[in-house]
């Protein structure tokens, strides 16, 4: 491989104008910012670092900054080994975008309560990280090999492919968000919800607006650059976290005072409803050995032990 020439440049055969180049200095600095200031909030948000919320909010926000600086050595001919660049670029890679399905998937459960969809949507994730990272994986290393043809096209076909099936898996978890809380809104019709369902809502939309940006950048030819405009559009989808958190919080919390159900399918024989108390009325009395009625009984409860302790209920799976 030329000193002169860059790794991506020799996979890709696509040369980078002046304007790119600046171009995606800027979103490596833009990504570094974020992740440095999404690692600052995840450590002073949560009270507990346990839950596979947390724990995948911090390993993704973490990830962001050696996969900018991965394919900053991977385009720019800074004579750093190509296999260093490459291996930074992989490892973060895949706990940028598995780590943030994991994210969707771990506060789903506070709007989804079917044990069937929310198992349906993990085991999604596991199979789509095993079926796109380790072709990508192999692929991308043997195009870094003199006889590099066969793995430089098949890299190519698989990039596409791979971009296609996280962004489908994305979009199939935040639609399900969306549809779940487009019914809370005709379950709770009162003005507060209301506003705090549609905010949801709205973040969602441009949680999908944000997917649909890079696959087309990457379907215009823009091969550099959509490799740099993917983090930054993660980095912003970690903030649009600290926003939903917010709002899922504020749900739970009115649950516990609430009749309603918290989700719109928790009246279903899977699951058993939430036993709110209402101030309006006589409260039941509490079972023996709880003070507080929890908000659910479910095998998914990793989402709120960063944030509180909470006695949970036995129930059968």
């Amino acid at each position: 491989m030329s000193s002169t020439e860059s790794p991506v440049t020799q996979v890709t055969n696509q040369q980078l104008d002046q304007v790119q180049k600046y171009v995606i200095a800027s979103f490596a600095a833009i990504v570094w910012y974020n992740s440095i200031e999404l690692i600052a909030l995840c450590l002073t948000t949560f009270k507990r670092y346990r839950g596979w919320y947390f724990w995948s909010l911090f390993i993704a926000s973490c990830s962001l900054i050696p996969h900018a600086l991965g394919f900053v050595f991977f385009i720019y001919p800074l004579g750093v080994s190509p296999y260093i660049a490459v291996t930074l670029i992989i490892i973060s890679w895949i706990c940028m975008v598995t780590g943030n399905s994991l994210i969707l998937w771990s506060r789903l459960h506070l709007i989804v309560q079917s044990r069937k969809v929310l198992r349906f949507i993990l085991i999604m994730i596991l199979v789509d990280a095993v079926a796109f990272h380790v072709p990508t994986t192999v692929l991308l290393f043997g195009s870094l090999n003199p006889n590099r043809t066969r793995f430089a096209n098949g890299y190519k076909a698989m990039e596409h492919i791979q971009l296609i099936g996280f962004a489908v898996q994305e979009c199939i978890i935040s639609s399900i968000y969306i549809w779940e809380t487009s019914k809370l809104l005709r379950l709770r019709p009162d003005r507060v919800h209301y506003k705090i369902l549609t905010q949801l809502l709205g973040i969602n939309i441009v949680i999908l607006i944000l997917d649909i940006a890079v696959v087309g950048i990457e379907y215009a030819g823009l091969y550099a650059l959509q490799v740099m405009f993917k983090p930054v559009a993660y980095s912003i989808k970690f903030k649009l976290e600290y926003a939903i958190l917010g709002r899922l919080i504020y749900i739970a919390k009115v649950s516990l005072s609430s009749e309603d159900p918290l989700s719109s399918n928790s009246l279903g024989p899977d699951v058993p409803s939430c036993n709110g108390i209402d101030a309006n009325i006589n409260p039941p009395p509490a079972p023996p050995a709880h003070h507080l009625p929890a908000v659910r009984s479910c095998t998914f409860c990793a989402f709120c032990t960063g944030f509180r302790k909470h006695t949970r209920r036995q129930s059968r799976v």
